[in-house]
């Protein structure tokens, strides 16, 4: 009787186990595609149908915090691809709402997430520069110099902080070489591994911009 009831234990740990690898199988192919195809879209109507794809990852695993970073950011994309479109400021809000859910979850990458305030703040002034660029832009640029000062490594808020700084009255600017900056972000870039827990998106933008530093 007491070997029955050890094997039926062991028989119910190792059920447990398969299912949970099969459950990280399933949320790590999921976000793979994902991931990959977030990194390619060039429309809003392909960018709103990854994003969507994200916010069911989202919903089927509540206590990842990186779909629903994804889902915030496929928002601010699709605003910075149209920012006088209609649903700009409902994509906004959405997009605060799950920003401020992400402060409150574990494991959260802090400068990741102080790069996505920083870049909704400058979505929101992209919206109505005139009216939001005097309210705003101190919040975009003192959440990018946090996510840097956070993590020296991350690229993403080294390069958005030299582009936004470029609409910025000189007096505003840090002085740093706008072409160096993206050239220290492009480095970084190129030393970072692409894993499932990383941030990635922003390279492609770069290698736009750096274009134009030749």
């Amino acid at each position: 009787m007491k070997t029955l009831i050890i094997n039926l234990l062991l028989f119910a740990l190792c059920s447990i186990s398969a299912s949970a690898q099969t459950t990280d199988d399933v949320y790590l192919k999921g976000m793979n595609s994902a991931i990959a195809q977030m990194d390619t879209v060039k429309t809003v109507a392909s960018i709103k149908k990854v994003r969507n794809q994200f916010d069911r990852i989202s919903q089927k695993y509540s206590d990842q915090w990186l779909p629903l970073y994804y889902v915030a950011y496929g928002n601010l994309e699709m605003v910075f691809h149209n920012p006088k479109a209609v649903e700009a400021q409902s994509l906004l809000t959405d997009a605060k709402e799950k920003i401020s859910t992400l402060e409150k979850m574990k494991g959260v990458n802090k400068s990741e997430l102080s790069t996505l305030w920083g870049y909704y703040y400058n979505a929101l002034i992209a919206t109505d520069p005139a009216t939001n660029g005097e309210k705003f832009y101190n919040d975009a640029m003192s959440n990018y110099k946090k996510a840097i000062e956070l993590d020296a490594n991350n690229p993403r808020p080294i390069f958005l902080l030299a582009v936004f700084e470029q609409n910025l009255p000189s007096f505003l600017q840090s002085g740093k070489d706008y072409c160096s900056e993206l050239r220290r972000a492009e480095e970084l870039y190129n030393k970072s591994r692409s894993q499932i827990n990383e941030i990635r998106w922003g390279e492609n933008f770069l290698v736009t911009l750096l274009e134009k530093c030749q």
